[in-house]
């Protein structure tokens, strides 16, 4: 879902093609807004690029060859505080400052009409209109490659970002790394450089992943408010870790929200901001059983049952209709 880009009452859609030539810029990517609607009849996404007469929702058009555009898209939240939902789309393809590939996210701002936007207007250095943009941290790091609403991770009245670059190499090569940005009204650039500037760290904060080749923030997204602080937390995931030294079994974190722009290391898995997930289901209804150590248990939006096997486990029901199961014979 896009959220209500259009403020019609009806939640939209976005959808990204990180192949398409936009004005012969090869593989600079498009993503299509797509307005809800009541009725079944089908869209041609033709019409809503139609460069005459657009219907149905806008193009949002890549910046430059090769940029990869739309890779990932989301829902944005309103990040500027204005009542309609605004987008993020990335650009793992991008090359901010002469970066290569160091990767871009933009964030548009929700809007009423069916004019097409180009990514290099948000982008603009001198004026830029109609969003901001997120210019990555380093050649190679491929910031973008996802990107999420995050919730407000702060508590300041506007929703938040999450954007992944598993490239990076904070604790060692493609260890990678997920940049929370605060949302803010103004359109100016946001450079992940400053959010991780170790004496002045500003704008949001640097997620750093634990070990070499995990490829932490491959994916990320919001958790909602998973210990009901009133803040909502974030998950990343890390899909290459090496958990208990299960290789490539991957591991997903679970990080609190907070009002400061301090650094989390995910290395640091004592520390009160974040937890490994031992159990994360998905979209199906899943059956998560435990072991008899302690563990993490999280929900997806199935209908799931959660098992737990002795140990100090701790589970977090999701969208679905979930059963969990505690009983005497798995506790200890």
């Amino acid at each position: 879902s896009a959220g209500d880009v259009n403020g019609d009452g009806l939640d939209d859609l976005i959808v990204g093609a990180e192949g398409a030539n936009p004005s012969g810029r090869s593989n600079s990517g498009k993503s299509y807004v797509v307005f809800g609607k009541i009725g079944s009849s089908a869209i041609d996404l033709s019409t809503i690029a139609d460069a005459n007469n657009p219907t149905g929702g806008f193009v949002i058009n890549g910046e430059a060859i090769g940029d990869a555009s739309g890779h990932s898209v989301s829902s944005a939240g309103d990040v500027n505080g204005d009542g309609l939902d605004d987008l993020i789309v990335g650009a793992k393809g991008a090359n901010p400052n002469d970066r290569s590939n160091a990767g871009k996210s933009y964030i548009v701002f929700g809007k009423a009409d069916s004019s097409a936007i180009d990514l290099s207007t948000i982008a603009d250095a001198n004026n830029p209109t109609g969003g901001f943009v997120i210019n990555g941290e380093v050649i190679g790091d491929a910031s973008g490659i996802s990107v999420s609403s995050a919730g407000d991770v702060n508590g300041d009245g506007l929703d938040d970002l999450i954007v992944g670059a598993y490239q990076a190499d904070p604790n060692g090569d493609n260890s990678g790394k997920t940049y929370i940005v605060f949302g803010k009204t103004n359109s100016s650039a946001i450079n992940l450089s400053a959010i991780v500037d170790a004496n002045n760290p500003t704008g949001g904060f640097v997620i750093n992943g634990e070990a070499s080749d995990d490829w932490s923030g491959i994916s990320v997204s919001s958790a909602g408010d998973v210990n009901g602080d009133g803040l909502d937390d974030l998950i990343v995931g890390a899909y290459q870790a090496n958990p208990n030294g299960k290789l490539s079994a991957g591991k997903s974190y679970v990080i609190f929200g907070k009002t400061d722009t301090n650094a989390i290391d995910l290395i640091k898995l004592g520390d009160n901001s974040q937890y490994a997930i031992d159990y994360l289901g998905d979209k199906n209804a899943n059956t998560l059983t435990g072991t008899h150590s302690d563990e993490i248990f999280v929900a997806g939006a199935g209908n799931d049952t959660l098992t737990g096997n002795g140990g100090m486990d701790v589970f977090n029901a999701g969208l679905g209709t979930d059963s969990i199961l505690i009983n005497a014979s798995n506790i200890t």
